[in-house]
This record gives C-alpha cells, sequence and structure tokens, in this order.
C-alpha cells in the first residue's frame, strides 16, 4: 500500500463507523463489471472502502441480474413485477408528477421499490437509496431500524413542488449530493439550506487507474467515455475533430459508450448519426460501443487527452475523475459540478463553438510537454478523492 493511502486510513480510523449499511442499488440493475451504470460502480467502491474500514456493507440486488462484484454483502430479493415491465416507465413517472403536485407523494415510485426495500436486513444501521427520492416514504422511516441517507447524483427534483421536496429531505437523517451545484439547485428550489443538507463528492480508485507511459511518435489519442447521448455532447467532439483534421492528422478520436448500458441495447438513432457524421474523417474517429468495466483503465492508459463536450448541468462526471486520476489533461464543459472536480487545471470550452474547442485540442495535440504538465497535476488533485475519504465523511455525518 502506497504511504498516501496508508496515511488516509490512518486519519479514517478515528471516525465512527456506522455499520453494517445497505446500499439499494437502483432496481433491477446489474452489480456487475458487465454495466455502465455508474451508480453500481460507485456501490461498489463505497463497498470496498467501508469494509476496509472495519465496517459491513448489504448491496440490495435483484435476483433477475447478474451480480460479480466481489464487495459487499449481496442481499438478493425476488420481484413480482412483469420482466417486461422491469424499468420504471415514463407513464408512471407522469403519474407520480401528478399525485406530487396534488396529493404531495409519489405512489408509483414507492410500490416499485417496496420489494427492495422490505429486503433490507432488520441489523442495517443505515440505508442508503440512490437518486429515487419518492422511494424516501414515512412508511419506509418507520419500518426503518436505522438511519436513512438520500444520495443524490442527479437533479432528481425537477417535477418536484418545493414543499414535496422539504418534506422527503426532512425524512432522511442525511440527504447527499455529489457538488455544490447540485446542492445549489435544491435550494434554489426550496429557498433555504435544510441543515442535513450536504455535500458528499464522489471519490475514484488512484490505484487503478493510473497513468500508462506512452509510446513516443503514436498519434495522439482523444478519448470520450461515458453514455453516447446527445446532451452527452459527443457531436461538438465530432464537429471539432473535423476543424482539427484541417491542422493536423496526427491524433485519434475514440469514443466509448454507447445509448444502453450493455453491450446488447444496439446503437441508438444518436449514435448512427454520429458514425455517418465521422465517416469522412476515416481512421481518425473509432467507436467502441461498450468496455468492460474491467477493461475501461486499460481505454484510459491508451489515451493522451480526455474530453468532457456535455451540454447540460453535469452533476458531477465520474469520467472526468477516472482521467485526472490516469494522468491526462481534460478539455471540459464549464458545466454543472465539473469544475468542483477538474479544478483550475482543467481546460475549458464551450462545445458549441467548434473552432474554440478545436484550439484547445490543437494545442495539447502539438504540444507534448503541456499535456504532461497538465496531466501530472490533475492526477495529482486525484489521489485526494479517495473512496476511503468519501466513506468516512458519510460516516461522520450519520454519527451527527
Amino acid at each position: 500500500m502506497d504511504p498516501s493511502r496508508q496515511h488516509e486510513h490512518a486519519s479514517s480510523a478515528t471516525v465512527p463507523l456506522v455499520s453494517p449499511v445497505a446500499q439499494l442499488a437502483y432496481v433491477f440493475s446489474e452489480y456487475s463489471t458487465a454495466t455502465g451504470n455508474a451508480m453500481s460502480t460507485k456501490i461498489n467502491a463505497q463497498a470496498r472502502a467501508h469494509e476496509s474500514l472495519g465496517g459491513r456493507t448489504y448491496v440490495v440486488v435483484s435476483d433477475r441480474r447478474r451480480h460479480d462484484y466481489d464487495d459487499g454483502t449481496l442481499v438478493r430479493y425476488a420481484s413480482a413485477r412483469s420482466t417486461r415491465r422491469e424499468w420504471f416507465t415514463d407513464l408512471e413517472r407522469r403519474v407520480d408528477a401528478v399525485c406530487g403536485v396534488t396529493v404531495g407523494r409519489r405512489p408509483l415510485v414507492a410500490r416499485f421499490h417496496r420489494e427492495a426495500l422490505d429486503a433490507v436486513p432488520a441489523d442495517a444501521e443505515a440505508l442508503v437509496v440512490y437518486n429515487y427520492a419518492g422511494a424516501v416514504t414515512d412508511r419506509l422511516v418507520r419500518r426503518s431500524g436505522g438511519k436513512v441517507v438520500l444520495h443524490l447524483g442527479n437533479d432528481v427534483f425537477r417535477s418536484w413542488r418545493a414543499s414535496e421536496i422539504r418534506r422527503v429531505i426532512a425524512r432522511t437523517h442525511v440527504t447527499v449530493a455529489v457538488s455544490d451545484h447540485l446542492v445549489a439547485t435544491i435550494v434554489d428550489r426550496i429557498g433555504h439550506r435544510p441543515e442535513n443538507l450536504h455535500v458528499l463528492r464522489n471519490g475514484v480508485d488512484s490505484e487503478t487507474f493510473r497513468p500508462v507511459p506512452r509510446v513516443p511518435g503514436a498519434p495522439v489519442t482523444i478519448l470520450s467515455v461515458g453514455n453516447v447521448m446527445p446532451h452527452k455532447g459527443v457531436h461538438h467532439l465530432i464537429a471539432a475533430a473535423e476543424v482539427l483534421a484541417r491542422r493536423t492528422r496526427d491524433f485519434r478520436v475514440h469514443v466509448v459508450g454507447s445509448a444502453g448500458l450493455r453491450p446488447a441495447d444496439g446503437l441508438s438513432a444518436y449514435e448512427l448519426a454520429l458514425r455517418r457524421a465521422a465517416a469522412p474523417l476515416g481512421e481518425l474517429v473509432r467507436f467502441t460501443p461498450f468496455v468492460d468495466r474491467r477493461a475501461l483503465p486499460a481505454v484510459y492508459g491508451a489515451a493522451d487527452v480526455f474530453a468532457m463536450p456535455v451540454e447540460w448541468q453535469e452533476p458531477a462526471g465520474q469520467v472526468v475523475t477516472e482521467a485526472m486520476a490516469s494522468g491526462l489533461p481534460v478539455v471540459s464543459a464549464r458545466s454543472g459540478g465539473i469544475p468542483e472536480y477538474l479544478g483550475p487545471d482543467g481546460v475549458y470550452i464551450d462545445p458549441r463553438d467548434t473552432v474554440r474547442f478545436a484550439d484547445a485540442l490543437h494545442a495539447l495535440v502539438t504540444c507534448p510537454t503541456e499535456r504532461v504538465s497538465r496531466g501530472q497535476v490533475l492526477r495529482t488533485r486525484a489521489e485526494s478523492m479517495t473512496w476511503e475519504r468519501n466513506v468516512a465523511e458519510l460516516m461522520r455525518l450519520l454519527a451527527d
């Protein structure tokens, strides 16, 4: 174990340890390396960190899915819900939104989670529910023997009234969000900051994701990783690559990910449109629809620059911290919570300004020393973002 990680364990030893903790994965999601679900990755990292500190983590999962992460104690539950309707549907969301406005509660999302919540072991001292705030009902609080945590990684309250948001946060022992930006959106909606609303920033595994020496003289690889959907802005990267190709051909763009979370989901209309747009660039652009989680560090290791041209207010950006830990310079939109993680040494662009985006990429493609120096600074920053620190902070909040 490296000295910095030894220090992390030593500093966390004095933290009051809440154990066992139950983590509720998304209903019907995999707890597996074979999914692109960022929440499952986060639960796995937190379970590993919690148990390294001496705690025990239950991970509550559906028995219909594959689960191959080794960390945590799996608690499987069966569901009577039809296999044709395993996901929470758009119709159910609309009905719940109407119910939230009219009666102040969301019965369908609560029912959707009931079997999973009923499977939570009775000795769990805390229950962590991710994003699905409507599952945090008065019934859940009454039946839970421990403390309830609402963990927010996205802006889940867009269809909620202020009074409804205030009630659900009040039911929790603590509500945590992954960035100051996300907390601010909640505060803006309800007009004040509840005492139990806190920022809990994500960690990153800087032992798994780490710099890899690059082969001198090889084309510079510009990497994009994540869900390939319009709001993630890959089309802006393709447009910038077209401009960049007029100045130099000494680069390659590698787009990793797909619209779905599994390799069998197929290509969306947007993904097909991206391939058509990139076709004139030939070998300068390639697409890999899915990479197993275990192979992802090698993907970062084969890259030289990371691009994050998102159009939406990204709450945190797990892939940004993975790129940082891998020692890559990051060219990103100044969006949402990304600057809180990336800091002052990111290269910030407006992805819709194609020429300026291409300028930023060109500067890094043509200057190896700039790539290395920025990557080294971001690697150092990432080393302080451990999952042990994330879990230790959650333990402190739960102990209050």
